[in-house]
């Protein structure tokens, strides 16, 4: 009788505490859906954030990144060495490894960089269209290759400071060299590029650097001789074309230089 007497007065304290906070209840469930009402546009703005940063310039230019880790050693100086040493021999000497062929844009973005943001659905749309629209019998299919001037190291070092200049620094007979092919291109004759600009990327000064500039990598068949290298650069993709789709006509403009048609055309 005792057990069930403890028993029976268990169950009548969980009874009465039922009893006695069932005025919590409705509270909880309001509580809970207000929860849920306020958390719906966080959540929809944290997927909207998502799809913005997918779709966004500097995750399109880092699929094409060469890095700067590794000063001398790293895979965007030895590309360089190899465009350069390219140039001098007038022959590709560019490691396969590279994926690149024998014809790619070399392009300086950076995070914080307009130019480069509206660069990208030029890129992009030609990139997509390049098999169907755009290349024609024997040409060499479509290649970019990226170096970001501001890329961050995570060594613990003071690489985020240091690796572009480094790297400009290393290779000023590159720039130099490029910068001063420019004069006589079609591109700047045409008006296309600015002496200042020029002069910008002849000095390969960092605190001056304009990003995106754009070199056009051609040692192709099609390409002659006398030109072959880095045959055309610009900074900032135009709009050439009268589509009605800005990104058709960056396109077009990207085209062009790809064909060297338009301000790029040697007569």
């Amino acid at each position: 009788m005792i057990v069930l007497r403890a028993i029976g007065a268990f169950f009548a304290k969980i009874w009465r505490w039922i009893r006695e906070t069932a005025w919590v209840q409705p509270l909880l469930i309001v509580g809970l859906i207000f929860g849920i009402m306020f958390s719906i546009k966080p959540i929809y703005n944290a997927i909207k954030d998502a799809q913005a940063k997918s779709s966004s310039a500097e995750t399109y230019y880092r699929q094409f990144q060469v890095s700067l880790a590794n000063g001398s050693d790293s895979q965007a100086s030895k590309l360089t060495n190899q465009i350069y040493e390219s140039i001098e021999a007038q022959e590709n000497k560019i490691d396969a490894s590279f994926g690149l062929g024998n014809k790619f844009f070399l392009m300086y973005v950076a995070e914080d960089c307009d130019k480069c943001n509206s660069a990208k659905g030029g890129f992009e749309y030609f990139q997509e269209n390049f098999s169907s629209i755009y290349s024609k019998d024997n040409e060499e299919p479509f290649h970019l290759v990226t170096i970001f001037t501001d890329e961050v190291m995570s060594d613990g070092s003071d690489s985020e400071k240091t690796a572009f200049i480094s790297y400009l620094e290393d290779h000023v007979d590159f720039f130099e060299t490029v910068g001063g092919s420019i004069w006589d291109s079609p591109y700047h004759i045409n008006g296309g590029i600015s002496d200042s600009d020029i002069e910008a990327i002849q000095e390969a000064d960092p605190d001056n650097f304009l990003t995106p500039t754009i070199m056009l990598v051609d040692f192709s068949a099609s390409c002659p001789d006398a030109t072959k290298g880095v045959t055309d650069v610009f900074v900032g993709v135009e709009e050439v074309g009268t589509s009605g789709n800005a990104d058709a006509n960056k396109a077009e403009f990207i085209y062009d230089a790809w064909t060297h048609q338009g301000k790029f055309e040697r007569v």
